[in-house]
């Protein structure tokens, strides 16, 4: 009987540390999960640590670092917090108003209508080795992110270069799979492809170009260049109750963000 209690106990103990350790990996401070994403999700908890770092190094003093630390912080990434805020268009917009940072060089002499918020956003990233958000095994290493006043999630842009053919086809079944598609004109967003769920609009889209492979010296003329295929991808997540804040403020927003 102790036997059998010993046993049921531990297996109780191990379900539970199970249950914590899949939870506390399903809410890494350090990734996004996309799929997982919620209204609820906490934006400013998210860049505190990594506002704190960038701080800290931009307040070191290179002369006194070695190469190590030095290295080290070249190859960490950077991010930066900026105040965002509605400001009038005066006639530039088919708007009233637009939202901007309001440290921006077009923006920081302008009295704003109204605050809204801040923005959080990367600065400077490794694309190689930096993993900021991840959706359907693909990796981005860069985000920019914004929450309201009251510290509500907003919007988010999560992009990446990518070499890997599959990365954007990926992503694209994914939001098909689980999402309700939207139906965008060529007119209102050439290329761009869009998604809804009760709580967020989901567009993604891509820009392709080429890149020359640099060789080495020495190397014969007669060798053809050879190219490789670059999707620049972009993943932009909007919350369905910031949407019609905008409405309401009268703000300006991409003419394939449904009305």
């Amino acid at each position: 009987m102790k036997l059998f209690s010993f046993t049921h106990t531990s297996i109780l103990s191990l379900l539970f540390l199970s249950t914590l350790l899949y939870s506390c990996q399903s809410q890494d401070p350090a990734v996004v999960f996309l799929d997982k994403l919620d209204p609820s999700f906490d934006v400013s908890t998210f860049y505190a640590p990594k506002i704190k770092k960038t701080e800290s190094m931009l307040a070191s003093d290179v002369k006194e670092m070695d190469k190590k630390a030095l290295k080290e912080a070249f190859e960490t990434a950077m991010f930066k917090k900026d105040t965002i805020a509605i400001f009038d268009s005066e006639g530039s917009l088919p708007t009233p108003f637009y939202l901007e940072s309001t440290s921006g060089w077009e923006t920081k002499k302008l009295k704003p209508k109204k605050y809204y918020g801040y923005r959080y956003t990367t600065v400077s990233y490794n694309e190689d080795k930096d993993t900021l958000a991840m959706l359907n095994g693909v990796a981005f290493p860069a985000l920019a992110m914004a929450e309201n006043k009251d510290g509500k999630f907003a919007y988010l842009y999560a992009s990446k270069t990518s070499k890997n053919k599959t990365d954007y086809q990926n992503l694209q079944d994914f939001l098909q799979k689980t999402y309700t598609a939207l139906n965008i004109s060529e007119e209102a967003g050439s290329g761009i492809k869009g998604w809804e769920s009760p709580d967020f609009y989901y567009f993604l889209s891509k820009k392709d170009r080429t890149e020359e492979e640099i060789f080495s010296f020495g190397e014969s003329e007669d060798d053809k260049p050879t190219t490789t295929a670059i999707s620049e991808i972009l993943l932009e997540i909007f919350s369905k109750e910031y949407i019609q804040d905008m409405r309401k403020e009268q703000v300006y927003l991409r003419g394939y963000i449904p009305l």
